[in-house]
């Protein structure tokens, strides 16, 4: 787990560092641009510090080193299909719209409101309420509370998932799927989330005299980068039942 906590760690640190070289420099509308990169960095630095810790890695000569960067990028980015993408956001959004179907009936229970009488006559555009996350239960002061929960057991629910069931690289599945998922969810109701979280990160830097305009795009590369940390740590969980599982076996055969 060090080496998952170490590379997170890393990754936000570059960040920080490019949230001060831009506000330094005024290259924010460059930053903005390159703040999604994060992520990405982050899968790159936990492979590098496991093979490095696995003592994996090995001295390639100039004239190789072309062809070892194209085999090892192949590597990287093998069995990450477009259709197990899409199979992560799915699981992803069935997690969310599930979360908020509960809450409905929930909120229709104590309400006793009757669903006409919350939503209004069922048609195209109720369906359409639902997938933007349009309800009545998010008004008030517990709204982004109750958002904030939504997005984290969905995102937790998502890196179980991808940990759990890839054959790939799980924080650079994480990763992608994630940034597929939060581009999504900023049409959806998520973007009160985003935007409240953004308001506040951009108060606190206020208060410390420190003015920028690049909030949104690291509130998004954070919720990315716990796709990421999530789907790894599910991954490592995995793995040590796995080494765990495969140790009682020569036990439980020395026994018969």
């Amino acid at each position: 787990m060090g080496t998952l906590f170490l590379s997170f760690l890393v990754a936000i640190g570059g960040a920080v560092g490019l949230v001060v070289m831009s506000r330094t420099f005024d290259l924010e509308t460059y930053t903005t641009r390159v703040f999604p990169l994060i992520p990405i960095l982050y899968a790159i630095v936990y492979e590098v510090l496991e093979k490095r810790k696995t003592g994996k890695t090995k001295a390639i000569p100039p004239s190789e080193a072309k062809e070892e960067m194209k085999a090892g990028a192949a590597t990287i980015f093998q069995n990450i299909t477009f259709e197990r993408i899409v199979l992560d956001v799915g699981v992803s959004f069935l997690l969310k719209f599930s979360l908020e179907i509960m809450l409905t009936v929930v909120y229709l229970a104590a309400s006793h409101h009757t669903f006409t009488e919350a939503y209004g006559p069922f048609n195209i555009e109720t369906v359409g309420r639902f997938l933007r996350g349009d309800h009545p239960w998010l008004a008030g002061n517990g709204g982004v509370l109750i958002l904030a929960l939504i997005a984290l057991v969905t995102g937790l629910g998502t890196g179980l998932w991808i940990g759990n069931t890839t054959k790939a690289l799980p924080i650079l599945e994480g990763v992608i799927a994630g940034a597929v998922i939060t581009v999504i969810t900023t049409m959806t109701n998520l973007i009160v989330l985003y935007r409240h979280i953004e308001k506040l990160a951009e108060e606190t830097v206020l208060t410390f005299g420190y003015v920028t305009h690049i909030g949104f795009a690291v509130v998004i590369s954070l919720q990315v980068l716990l796709y990421g940390l999530w789907s790894g740590m599910a991954y490592r969980a995995r793995s040590e039942r796995e080494a765990r599982a495969a140790e009682k076996k020569p036990s439980r055969r020395s026994k018969k």
